[in-house]
């Protein structure tokens, strides 16, 4: 699979709560780190972002740039029950062979505390 379609799967699966699919586009040892948390195995990740999606009203994806061995995505999350609040989301990708093996995710971590404390 190329990158771009691996990259649009993986981001379409999770965020129609397909993580299944989410789960098979990832490598077993994924390196993530985000703005509050930092995961090793996919499946952890995996776990967290199962809780995560369960805040998620919706998903606009902004901008998206796709090359042969990464991707860069650019977009906003509407927390549920509005109004939350829009978290702006960077997400890059390193893809290994046919797999996600690396995730950075930039996002504002003190809106999306307070919208959890909401």
């Amino acid at each position: 699979m190329d990158t771009r379609k691996l990259i649009e799967a993986y981001h379409l699966a999770w965020t129609s709560g397909d993580f299944a699919t989410a789960r098979n586009c990832l490598a077993d040892d994924l390196d993530c780190r985000g703005s509050m948390d930092t995961f090793t195995k996919a499946d952890d990740f995996i776990a967290a972002l199962t809780q995560f999606r369960q805040m998620v009203q919706s998903v606009e994806l902004l901008q998206y740039f796709y090359d042969k061995t990464g991707a860069a995505l650019l977009y906003e999350i509407a927390i549920r029950p509005l109004p939350r609040g829009v978290i702006r989301t960077a997400e890059f990708f390193t893809v290994t062979g046919d797999r996600i093996s690396a995730i950075r995710l930039v996002f504002n971590a003190t809106a999306l505390r307070q919208a959890m404390q909401a």
